[in-house]
């Protein structure tokens, strides 16, 4: 089977800035665009489109699904991308190819490390080998960790939830200000797994950062079968212990 014959593929959705507006390329347009500007590969040939002359072409705006590289949000192209996006589209849509497999590497390690925790967290205590006298060696309790194990956490008070579907989730606040829900224990999938009224995964932060931080934990309270409220990690890790992936 050639290139010619192969269904249109959309490959990516950009925007640019309106001092470098993109000509879109449907025959007899000639209009410049600069948001939501699609990258279609039809046949053998590379299309950018607007999103009006994307639809009419296609039958709809969601005609050919979901794009290739990236979000349909449109990723903002820098001064460099665009000038590739002229001379050589090809190589920009290698570009985003390797930063998602690099995201996506980093991803798979963060999720190995938080696994692992999660094991040293759960699992108890070796017991101490017997004293060489009859004087007791107890010393008191032993301080229940108190910090949440993301390393950019404020230390703050902290909310967990155990939703009804199994999974496990934490909102914690960022140390500049910001406030996260972030899985636990972390499972792939989690980045799709809640809904952009609760807030933007951020693939480096292993959390979703939320902008309204009310409206996100009663979207977490209405679907939970157990909650936490608490400044001590460890008990709030004790309700999620049973907490893991999401049914498929």
């Amino acid at each position: 089977m050639t290139n010619l014959t192969l269904a249109p593929k959309l490959l990516a959705i950009i925007a640019v800035s309106p001092s470098e507006r993109v000509r879109c390329a449907q025959p007899g347009c000639n209009h410049t665009v600069y948001k939501a500007v699609h990258i279609v590969r039809e046949g053998a040939q590379l299309m950018v489109l607007g999103s009006t002359c994307f639809a009419k072409r296609y039958g709809s705006a969601n005609a050919l699904g979901s794009p290739q590289h990236g979000g349909t949000s449109g990723r903002m192209l820098t001064a460099e991308e665009r000038a590739l996006l002229d001379s050589n589209t090809e190589a920009l849509l290698q570009r985003f190819a390797e930063q998602e497999a690099r995201e996506k590497q980093l991803v798979a390690e963060r999720l190995n490390a938080l696994k692992a925790l999660k094991v040293r967290l759960s699992s108890p205590p070796p017991r101490p080998a017997p004293p060489p006298s009859l004087r007791s060696s107890y010393t008191g309790p032993v301080a229940p960790r108190k910090t949440a194990p993301w390393p950019w956490a404020s230390g703050a008070s902290i909310a967990a939830f155990l939703l009804r579907d199994g999974t496990g989730w934490v909102r914690v606040g960022h140390r500049d200000g910001r406030q996260c829900i972030a899985p636990w224990p972390a499972f792939d999938g989690w980045d799709e797994t809640l809904p952009p009224s609760v807030g933007l995964a951020d693939l480096q932060l292993g959390a979703y950062v939320v902008s309204d931080v009310v409206s996100a934990i009663a979207y977490l309270r209405a679907r939970a079968a157990k909650e936490k409220i608490t400044g001590i990690w460890s008990e709030a890790a004790a309700i999620l212990a049973t907490a893991g992936a999401a049914p498929d």
